[in-house]
């Protein structure tokens, strides 16, 4: 498929009108008394004469959204929508502005598969909304809805939206590993028999424990990242090909720190994260809390990063997750909350919540655990010392009859839209 596809979408830059209406696009609201007016509009227009202003007349709680149908579309295929937005007197513009975007099987379908674009990028006075999808099984038909909300004094001009069809990107299908170890065998050649057993069979990236000791202590007293421990590491990821995910203790000058670090299939570090939520055995060690949630581009995927305590902490996941992450990996000592019931819901609620692939190396109640976006445990240690391994495709579609829409949808296509920031005040403890 060609990258200049042609446009899916009927009178996309919004140039035929009739009776001061864009043909091919219907308006709909939910009641008369908060329906926003519709109109082709003059004013601005980012190509030809006209663009679709939707305006919220100062109604309270206005909402109203504009759509149009195409024919062509076939499962499997992969598009891209676009459509280019400009805000006059909206508060927050991703609280007012939305794109939907459904597929549909037949023109009677009521039982939609529903997304949402949320990706923005601005091009000059224009914001562009867009996003690839691909369309599920049995689709024939797609409909785009460009809509206003909760902004009574509020407008928004669209023009120049697009549904094309690109090419399919490379698959994104990788073999993810955790290991555990009891106590009695967390020590450098435990954890070497464990990387050899991930590597040999043929794991993408494995995690490792909290704290994991590589190198002996009397060999390196006051070990440091980057520093031996990520020296043996790298020599594992070379040689196996595998990214490892590890906790270190990592001393810089007079701080001492209990750090994340990933190394690349080429023995690089290429990211580290300190841990930020310290329990008060950890003060007390004299350990330093990071400050920062940072996430890493690597060849499996947008990857953050937890240790231990943090896995308490949903603000810590949501963080990771508002920056794209798609995998999260956990090193933990213990969970001992429930006789370790608390720790799987825990796992399994972080990784649903937030539509990511969540991974743990722990060592109590030792269940490290692959869980995927949909909370489902993909992969179950169950207290055997050694390495368990999952399948995982970034990019698998999970359609689920949800209450947002009319339909189904992928959490991972709502939350980031739906959620509400700007009413967030109390969870920052700050004015």
């Amino acid at each position: 498929m060609s990258p200049s596809a042609p446009n899916l979408l009927p009178n996309a830059s919004f140039e035929e009108t009739a009776d001061g209406l864009p043909v091919s696009w219907t308006c709909h609201a939910p009641r008369p008394e908060i329906a926003p007016t519709f109109r082709a509009d003059s004013r601005f227009a980012r190509s030809g004469q006209h663009s679709l202003c939707i305006d919220g007349e100062g109604k309270a709680g206005v909402a109203g959204w504009a759509t149009a149908r195409c024919s062509g579309i076939q499962a499997g295929g992969i598009y891209e929508l676009s459509a280019y937005f400009r805000g006059e007197d909206i508060a927050d513009l991703h609280e007012s502005i939305w794109v939907k975007l459904a597929w549909l099987r037949d023109p009677t379908d009521e039982r939609s598969r529903v997304a949402y674009p949320y990706a923005t990028a601005q091009e000059g006075e224009w914001w562009r909304l867009s996003d690839r999808f691909l369309a599920p099984e049995g689709t024939t038909l797609a409909e785009v809805s460009l809509g206003l909300r909760h902004a009574p004094q509020g407008r928004v001009w669209w023009d120049d939206v697009s549904l094309r069809q690109v090419p399919a990107p490379p698959a994104r299908r990788f073999r993810l590993a955790t290991a555990y170890l009891p106590q009695d065998q967390r020590n450098p050649e435990g954890w070497r028999q464990v990387i050899q057993q991930a590597g040999e069979g043929r794991a993408d990236a494995l995690c490792l424990g909290e704290l994991a000791q590589i190198v002996a202590p009397e060999d390196d007293p006051h070990p440091t990242v980057p520093g031996r421990a990520t020296e043996v590491l790298g020599n594992f990821a070379r040689r196996y090909s595998m990214l490892i995910i590890v906790s270190l203790p990592d001393w810089q000058g007079p701080l001492r720190y209990n750090t994340a670090v990933i190394i690349a299939r080429d023995g690089r570090i290429v990211g580290t994260y300190r841990k930020t939520h310290l329990p008060q055995s950890e003060v007390e060690e004299g350990t330093t809390p990071g400050a920062t949630f940072p996430v890493f581009d690597t060849d499996i995927g947008r990857v953050g990063l937890q240790i231990c305590y943090d896995h308490f902490f949903p603000e810590v996941t949501r963080s990771l997750a508002v920056q794209g992450a798609e995998i999260i990996f956990t090193p933990i000592m213990g969970d001992g909350r429930s006789d370790g019931q608390a720790y799987e819901a825990v796992a399994r609620a972080r990784a649903l919540d937030n539509s990511v692939f969540y991974v743990t190396s722990i060592r109590d109640p030792g269940r490290s655990l692959i869980v995927d976006p949909t909370g489902a445990i993909l992969a179950d240690s169950a207290g055997r010392p050694g390495v368990v391994f999952a399948e995982v495709d970034l990019d698998a579609p999970h359609y689920e009859p949800w209450l947002s829409v009319p339909g189904y949808a992928e959490f991972r296509r709502l939350w980031p839209k739906e959620r509400r920031p700007v009413i967030y005040r109390e969870l920052t403890g700050r004015p």
